[in-house]
């Protein structure tokens, strides 16, 4: 460009000056207020809270009792079709399988049947009585 430059007038420079500002003090609020909610989630960390759950719940406050209800009717339509499946519902079931997949859990014992005579146990009787 040439020489020249840009000048604004007198009400533009006040305009642009105190729009910045506030821009600016808007911006240093935010970062205290991130600072802020990192404190929150490190203490809610070491008094032992689940961080993805507690993420989760903050969520959907946040989103409000409607977003709630369509959760809710999301996750029973889910049961249903997991139940239709054969996959699990309850967080029981669900870990029984998992152990069963993994091996962890013994395959149900047969019951042995008992052999005619059996093992011969010694009664030893009551002392007193002898």
């Amino acid at each position: 460009m040439s020489d020249e430059t840009l000048t604004l007038g007198a009400n533009a420079n006040a305009d642009l000056k105190g729009r910045a500002e506030e821009l600016a003090g808007v911006l240093d609020d935010i970062a205290e207020l991130q600072d802020r909610a990192k404190e929150i989630k490190s203490d809610a960390k070491a008094e032992g809270y689940d961080m993805k759950v507690f993420n989760q719940v903050v969520k959907e406050k946040r989103r409000g009792a409607s977003f709630q209800c369509s959760q809710l009717e999301m996750e029973l339509v889910l049961d249903t079709y997991r139940s239709a499946l054969g996959l699990p519902v309850t967080l029981e079931d669900a870990q029984k399988r998992a152990a069963e997949d993994a091996g962890e859990l013994p395959e149900p014992k047969k019951e042995k049947k008992a052999k005619r005579g059996g093992d011969v146990v010694p009664f030893k009787g009551n002392k007193d009585l002898n």
